[in-house]
C-alpha cells in the first residue's frame, strides 16, 4: 500500500487520488483508505486512536489501566471516562445478548492457554471448564467504578469495534472513507470510484477464496473464526471465543460469523454472539436484531 504526503500530491489530479494508510496495532492490520485526499491530514490522529486504545485496554501490557483495573484489591476503583464508557457499553451488550457477550472471560481464556499475546500462545493442557460470573449492574460512585475484587475483565469481544468506531468519529465530516482493523470495517459514504465500497467475505476454511462480495455504504462489518486464533489443547483444539455457558472455547460447528450493521461495535459483538450461539439460535438471534448475516459451518 502506498502512503501519500499531502504536501507531495499538489501536482497530481485529484481524480486519481486514493490515500491509504496501513499500519499495525492491537496485534492486527490496519487500513484506513480515504476518498477525499484532502483528509489525509487527519491520518495521523486516526491511528494515535488505536494506538491509545492498545495503550489504555489492553489486557497484555502490564501497565494499561485495564490490567491495573483487574490487579485491584479494593472493590471501587477510579477509571477514566474511556474506561466507563466502555464498561456501560459491555453492559449494553451483555443485556442485549442475554449474557452470551460476556466481558469476565478473562480466566476462562487464560484457563485455555490464551494467557500471552497470540503470537507466544503455544500449546496447551487440556481444557478445562471455567464458571464464567454474570455481569452484573455496574455501580459508581463518582468516578469510581464497583467490582468485586477477582473479577477480570478482557475486551477483546468488543475492542476492535469500538476502537474503529472511535476513529469514525474522527472523521464523521469526510464525505468517504474505510476503516479496516482485522475483519472490522465500516465504510462511510462511496469509495472513490462512486460506488459503494465493494468487502469481499472470505471462507473461514479457505481465507483465499471469497464467498460473497458486499456493497456497503454508512455501515459496518464484522467478521468473526474459529480457525485464525486457535491453538493445540491436549488431543483437540482450542480458540479465542469462550461460551460463557460452558466456560470453555465455543465448539458447535461454525467456522466462522459475519454481520452487517449500523455500527461496528454491534457488528463485532453480534459477530460473536451469532457464532457462540451456533447456526439455529444465531441466525434467531441475528433475525432479532434485525441486521443482516452469514454463518459459515
Amino acid at each position: 500500500m502506498t502512503n501519500l504526503n499531502p504536501s507531495s500530491t499538489s501536482m497530481l489530479p485529484e481524480a486519481n487520488l486514493v490515500i491509504r494508510h496501513c499500519f499495525r496495532a492491537m496485534n492486527t492490520a490496519i487500513e484506513v483508505t480515504l476518498s477525499d485526499w484532502r483528509a489525509a491530514h487527519r491520518l495521523p490522529h486516526i491511528e494515535a486512536v488505536f494506538h491509545r486504545f492498545e495503550a489504555r485496554f489492553s489486557r497484555f501490557l502490564p501497565d494499561s489501566e485495564l490490567s491495573r483495573f483487574n490487579a485491584r484489591s479494593t472493590a471501587a476503583v477510579n477509571v477514566s471516562p474511556e474506561m466507563w464508557a466502555l464498561l456501560a457499553e459491555c453492559q449494553t451488550f451483555y443485556e442485549i445478548t442475554d449474557g452470551v457477550f460476556n466481558p469476565l472471560v478473562l480466566d476462562a481464556l487464560t484457563a485455555a492457554g490464551y494467557g500471552a499475546s497470540f503470537e507466544r500462545v503455544g500449546p496447551a493442557d487440556a481444557l478445562r471448564a471455567v464458571k464464567i460470573p454474570s455481569f452484573g449492574q455496574l455501580a459508581s460512585r463518582g468516578t469510581a467504578v464497583e467490582m468485586p475484587v477477582g473479577l477480570r475483565i478482557d475486551f477483546g469481544g468488543i475492542g476492535k469495534g469500538y476502537s474503529v468506531d472511535c476513529a469514525v468519529e474522527s472523521l464523521h465530516d469526510c464525505d468517504g472513507f474505510l476503516i479496516s482493523a482485522g475483519g472490522d470495517i465500516y465504510a462511510a459514504g462511496l469509495a472513490p470510484d462512486g460506488q459503494a465500497w465493494r468487502i469481499a467475505v472470505a471462507d473461514p476454511q479457505q481465507p483465499d477464496v471469497a464467498l460473497t462480495t458486499l456493497a456497503l455504504s454508512d455501515q459496518a462489518v464484522a467478521t468473526s473464526w474459529t480457525t485464525k486464533r486457535r491453538w493445540q489443547a491436549g488431543s483437540g483444539w482450542a480458540n479465542h471465543l469462550i461460551d460463557p455457558r460452558t466456560g470453555l472455547p465455543v465448539n458447535n460447528g461454525v467456522a466462522g460469523a459475519t454481520v452487517v450493521a449500523r455500527t461496528t461495535t454491534e457488528a463485532d459483538v453480534f459477530a460473536k454472539t451469532a457464532l457462540i450461539l451456533g447456526p439455529d439460535e444465531g441466525c434467531a438471534f441475528l433475525e432479532a436484531q434485525q441486521v443482516a448475516g452469514l454463518l459459515v459451518l
